[in-house]
Parts: structure tokens; sequence; C-alpha cells
């Protein structure tokens, strides 16, 4: 299943048979979760047993193959990584990074892209690159005296008209950074990297609108839903209950 797929990322689900895959090789780094299984991992002649609060990491050419470990078929998350998307969204060469990571905060960051709301998993996977180790840094985010006015100026671009949602690309080069430096810095500030942030302010327009009275399609328009369906079910993933039922209940 693919959860996303742009020209330097995809993110797929991934169902492994219990004979494993034979020894091959990818383009790109392959960072990897375990889901459910017990996997070994054969990479350029070592063999490793992945375990569950562990990111396995698979370099672009990298000879590799695995193997059920308890005769069962496994499942796993797998992300995709172009090498041209660190200097494209880092301004960096890309990092030099262990084959095994076992880090339980990133394995559960990357199990969260699964459930992420569609609009915000590029986003989200820029936020999780950005906390893998070795991870090159550029002088720019050490210019910590405009950081604040920078931050400031991009939540009140968000926030200018809720109904036309702003891409990452956009707002990065309006701010003259790179994507990444902007979800850091953004993060930082805020807590939580800018689309992210706008669809808490998104959400919290809606509900004022829908207490107000407005038709939940007004609401979904408003708030930069291109339909009903849409508006409807990112919603009731962010409030726990669907516009009708809350504006029944603010009523």
């Amino acid at each position: 299943m693919i959860f996303l797929r742009t020209p330097l990322l995809e993110l797929a689900g991934i169902q492994a048979s219990a004979a494993g895959f034979p020894k091959h090789t990818h383009d790109e780094y392959v960072i990897s979760v375990n889901l459910g299984g017990l996997e070994e991992v054969w990479l350029d002649g070592k063999r490793f047993e992945v375990q569950p609060d562990m990111l396995t990491v698979y370099p672009p050419a990298a000879v590799q193959a695995s193997r059920s470990l308890s005769g069962e078929d496994w499942q796993c998350l797998s992300l995709y990584v172009a090498p041209a998307a660190f200097p494209a969204y880092f301004d960096c060469l890309p990092p030099d990074l262990p084959s095994r990571l076992p880090r339980p905060d990133l394995a559960a960051a990357l199990r969260q892209l699964a459930t992420q709301d569609t609009s915000l998993r590029e986003e989200a996977v820029i936020a999780l690159l950005a906390r893998l180790p070795r991870q090159q840094s550029s002088p720019s985010d050490n210019a910590s005296s405009n950081g604040s006015l920078l931050v400031r100026r991009v939540q009140q671009q968000l926030l200018d008209d809720l109904s036309q949602p702003l891409t990452l690309e956009v707002l990065a080069q309006q701010a003259g950074i790179t994507p990444a430096h902007l979800v850091r810095r953004f993060h930082q500030a805020c807590g939580l990297p800018p689309l992210a942030w706008q669809m808490q302010q998104r959400m919290a327009e809606a509900r004022r609108q829908l207490r107000a009275g407005q038709s939940i399609i007004e609401v979904a328009l408003a708030t930069g839903f291109a339909d009903q369906a849409h508006f409807s079910k990112t919603f009731s993933r962010f409030c726990g209950m669907t516009p009708g039922r809350y504006r029944q209940i603010n009523f």
C-alpha cells in the first residue's frame, strides 16, 4: 500500500512472505520499521535481527536480503528517500547513516506516518528525516536572532486565508530557506511543523463556524477543503466526532 509518493519520497506498507526477499539493491535510501513478525536482515555480508523498536537503513546500492525468523509472513513500513532529497530539503549531502538505529522514538514516529493526515505526510516525513543522527546542518539554522520573526511571518501567512492552504515548498521559498529548515525552526518555536499547525487552526475555525450555524459545506470550503466528504473525514479524525454531531451538541 502506498501512503505517499513524490519525486523524491515514497512511503509504502510492505507485506513480506515467509520466504523473505532474495539479495537485491535499491537506488534510494530505504528506512524501515517492522509492524509485525520477526525478520533477519543480511546487509553487505552482515546479519542482524530486526527488533520492534529499531529502524533499519539500507543505503543506495547496498546489497540486502531478509528472511522470516518465525516461518511466518511479516509486515513493515518502508520510507524510500532519493539521495537528491537531502540537498533539496536540507541543503546538504546525504548523511552517513548506520544500518541499525535502536531508537524507539524514531520507530514510533515512522509507524505514525501511516496514520498521518494525507495532506501532512510529506511534511511529517521531512520532520522525521531531520531527527536522524549524523544529519548535517546548515549555518542558516544558527540565525536565531531572525528565527522568531521568520516564524511569526509564516504563522501570519498560514492564518491569512484558511480557505487556500499553502504548500510547504511555497512557504519555504517565500521565507528564503529550505523546506527542512522551515520545518525545524517552526517546530522548535511552536511544537508542530507549519502545515500541521495550520491544520489545528483550520479545525479551530471550523468549530467556530459550525457553532455559528454555518452549513457543513460552507465550513468545508471556508477552511480549505475541496468537498464535504474530505472535510468530514478530517474533522472526525481531529475532533473525535463528525461535523454534524458537533453542530448538534453545540446548538
